[in-house]
């Protein structure tokens, strides 16, 4: 290894306070989250400025029909960049660097077998999940086009997210940032270009990220193979080896099922949330923009705290590891605090920059309220998960997943929806009831977590 990856490592295995060796490392992922938010953002205001308010609205309700069935899918990248991140880091952790780079060359194998799979199938299903989820008119129609076009971009996803698992594995945590800041700046540049100036509208969405991933293919499949600095991929069929595919696989799984089974409640979240009609679709969409307004400093400390917790496993200090946690959480809750104390008075003001639809305005702005209120307890239920994940305890993560939704926030919709006349404001309840509760379910799953090394000497 280089002089640069020891010094990272020092500073997650050593280096004391660590809520400052934190602060540190997720600040490249800080800015980068700030500019995923802001085009996200942007995103959702110049599709909300599209000629005429209903198409502009349908055009927003269709991105968030789509959202949770793109989620299904890369959900299993996620999970595989979790596996790859836990081993990886492990192996870092505990100075063995050879099998380290054996199970990132398999990581990537596997990344790109799995893009190219899900490409094929989101492509192909979009108009029938779509329509089982009651999308209809215009609203399908878009829905369509933004997810199929979309769906190019699953090989090149799914191969940040092994890059991205590599590279934060041995602390890197600044050469994924920079080369996903710059397809995020690209975003940001055409997606004014082709949704308003050439009229594309969803289609111009759709194309300007799919651009944009295309820009950072090249330097993501540099970084992997000829890089000075960390470890270097070889893409060739030898590399692949059965014991470590099933070690990524044992891991992953439960990662990746728990996202999926949680993006497929999603998929039935949003069905239930479009049957009160296009205004309220449009409003959870604006509302989760918001959301990401705020949560993305503590998406940035909790990935982090997974490192730490890998590497701190793999060298076998488990005090340490917990004290990572530990501090993680004090910030991220801080931070959500201070986060929501700004963004509730302006929720308003916030929420007007996305839409001139009067209905779509007041149930976005009460939506942010209710989920702004739940925000410091996404950054614990965020913070546990990143503990499961880097601990490579990942069952715990698909419990937790499982059980925020498909146990508590569904069946509460449902028994609002019947048994009440709240109306989507049953929904909103519903949510910050679930976040409540998984957050005391995590701390519970926390109290069972070994921190013992899912490290072995492999062939």
């Amino acid at each position: 290894m280089n002089r640069e990856v020891d010094r990272k490592t020092k500073i997650i295995l050593y280096e004391k306070p660590i809520w400052k060796g934190l602060l540190y490392l997720s600040f490249p992922v800080f800015l980068v989250n700030i500019l995923k938010t802001v085009h996200d953002v942007i995103d959702g205001i110049f599709l909300g400025q599209f000629p005429g308010d209903e198409i502009a609205t349908s055009m927003q309700s269709a991105v968030s029909l789509t959202w949770p069935i793109f989620f299904v899918f890369i959900s299993f990248g996620m999970g595989l960049s979790i596996a790859g991140n836990a081993l990886i880091g492990q192996y870092v952790g505990k100075g063995d660097y050879e099998l380290a780079k054996k199970y990132s060359n398999n990581t990537v194998f596997i990344a790109l077998v799995l893009g190219l799979l899900f490409t094929v199938l989101a492509y192909v299903f979009a108009p029938a999940i779509l329509t089982m989820m009651g999308a209809k008119g215009t609203d399908k129609d878009f829905a369509i086009t933004y997810l199929r076009i979309r769906s190019f971009e699953m090989p090149i996803l799914f191969l940040t997210f092994a890059f991205e698992a590599v590279r934060r594995s041995t602390g890197d945590t600044i050469t994924p940032v920079i080369i996903s800041a710059f397809g995020i700046i690209v975003n940001i540049i055409l997606t004014p270009i082709l949704v308003l100036y050439l009229r594309l509208g969803i289609t111009g969405a759709a194309l300007s990220t799919l651009f944009a991933h295309l820009t950072i293919l090249p330097p993501t499949i540099y970084y992997l193979m000829k890089s000075r600095n960390g470890i270097n991929v070889k893409l060739n069929l030898n590399t692949l080896n059965k014991t470590v595919v099933k070690d990524i696989f044992k891991i992953g799984i439960p990662a990746s099922a728990g996202q999926s089974i949680q993006a497929v409640g999603f998929v039935i979240l949003n069905a239930l949330i479009y049957a009160y009609g296009t205004s309220v679709s449009a409003a959870f969409f604006i509302g989760n923009r918001i959301n990401s307004l705020v949560m993305f400093p503590v998406s940035a400390v909790a990935s982090i705290v997974a490192i730490y917790i890998a590497q701190n496993i793999g060298a076998q200090n488990v005090a340490r590891a917990k004290e990572s946690v530990k501090q993680g959480i004090i910030l991220s809750v801080v931070m959500m605090i201070i986060g929501v104390s700004i963004l509730l008075p302006f929720r308003y003001f916030i929420v007007q920059l996305f839409s001139n639809n009067e209905p779509t305005i007041a149930f976005a702005a009460e939506y942010t309220l209710y989920i702004g209120i739940g925000l410091p307890l996404m950054a614990l239920f965020q913070c546990f998960l990143s503990t499961y994940q880097g601990s490579g305890d990942t069952h715990f993560s698909f419990i937790l997943a499982v059980f925020r939704l498909w146990v508590l926030r569904l069946p509460l919709i449902l028994l609002a929806n019947r048994f009440t006349d709240l109306g989507p404001t049953g929904i909103w309840y519903a949510m910050l009831l679930s976040n409540l509760f998984a957050a005391v379910l995590g701390f519970y799953l926390y109290k069972k977590v070994k921190f013992t090394p899912k490290t072995r000497k492999v062939l």
